[in-house]
């Protein structure tokens, strides 16, 4: 469990917003643990008399749960006795499945042999990032080389169906990106081709009148075919539309403007993170200071690279969007010149 002064070395990273969310959602859940438990005697006598439970309490039991808790395929989130006490490796010599009654087995690698007394290790998971991995655990694992970061995707304040979009998207509205091993980028994103679109292209949200009376959930529509269950699409729909380049123009854009935020708010905190890193009186171990300023070299790497590729895709489709008639409709997307 970090301190503020810890938290603030997160400053410009991809993990402000998560942890700050997070924060806020621990409060929620905290607040309301107190609301439904108050009037049952034990808990009233155990928890709140005297303030025996605090804030920092559910904090810190969330991240226990987190750093220990499993993903099974058919279960979901859960904690397995004596296997959550195995600890993470990013050279495993053990590995965990369930089996087809349920149960979870613990078993060793193909070909591993071990002495008596071995520690048994499991992995991290597959392909984690620095963020991730402070995220979940409070560490970052040295001999990581996953270059990747995940950036929340907001619309912007004049789009007059943003709050439509975020609401009936199936998915997280991000983008994922990330470095291979030839050190080229690549970025992922089925929100942010949804929310390059206007209701000019053809883009319709719509509540329909059910037949006895009520109201349907939101609806979302585009060229007039309803596709509310394939809203993590779009990058598909829009393939056979005339205008295909200028909205692949417009996401690159978008996603340009995002990462020159990200990389704005990573500069204006350097100095802070700096000073923080080199204080003799703030309360920061070395564990974070490590892991925080790891992260904080890592992503702003990731994304002076994916700055420039970025800014690359976006001549290649201003290239492609080059035709006399592509440029008015542009011209007449992008409000530059009235419609006639």
């Amino acid at each position: 469990m970090w301190s503020e002064e810890e938290r603030l070395l997160l400053a410009g990273t991809s993990l402000e917003s998560a942890v700050q969310a997070k924060m806020a959602a621990l409060v929620r859940e905290f607040e309301e643990l107190r609301e439904k438990t108050s009037e049952i005697p034990w808990c009233n006598k155990c928890w709140w008399d005297n303030d025996s439970l605090t804030l920092s309490d559910w904090i810190r039991l969330d991240a226990w749960f987190r750093s220990r808790s499993l993903e099974l395929p058919t279960s979901g989130e859960v904690m397995v006795p004596c296997l959550d006490m195995a600890n993470h490796s990013s050279a495993p010599n053990g590995y965990y499945e369930q089996t087809s009654s349920g149960d979870v087995s613990l078993l060793l690698r193909p070909n591993v042999q071990l002495e008596q007394g071995t520690e048994i290790t499991i992995s991290y998971g597959s392909g984690k990032s620095d963020a991730e991995m402070l995220f979940s655990y409070g560490f970052i694992d040295r001999d990581s080389t996953i270059a990747e970061l995940v950036l929340d995707l907001e619309p912007m304040p004049e789009d007059p169906l943003g709050k439509a979009k975020v609401a009936a998207f199936r998915g997280r509205p991000v983008v994922r990106i990330w470095g291979d091993e030839e050190e080229n980028i690549h970025w992922e994103s089925s929100f942010l081709y949804l929310l390059c679109l206007n209701e000019e292209d053809g883009l319709e949200f719509k509540v329909l009148q059910e037949i006895d009376g009520s109201r349907s959930p939101l609806r979302v529509f585009w060229q007039g075919s309803d596709v509310t269950e394939s809203t993590g699409t779009f990058e598909s729909l829009i393939r056979s539309h005339e205008l295909v380049e200028i909205f692949k123009l417009r996401a690159v854009t978008m996603l340009q403007d995002r990462i020159r935020q990200q990389l704005e708010r990573l500069y204006g905190s350097e100095d802070m993170a700096e000073s923080l890193e080199t204080s003799t009186t703030a309360m920061i171990s070395e564990d974070a200071k490590d892991s925080a300023m790891r992260l904080r070299r890592t992503e702003t790497a990731i994304l002076e690279a994916a700055y420039e590729t970025v800014e690359t895709e976006v001549g290649e489709h201003l290239n492609h969007s080059n035709s006399p008639k592509e440029r008015a409709l542009t011209q007449i997307l992008e409000n530059r010149i009235p419609e006639k």
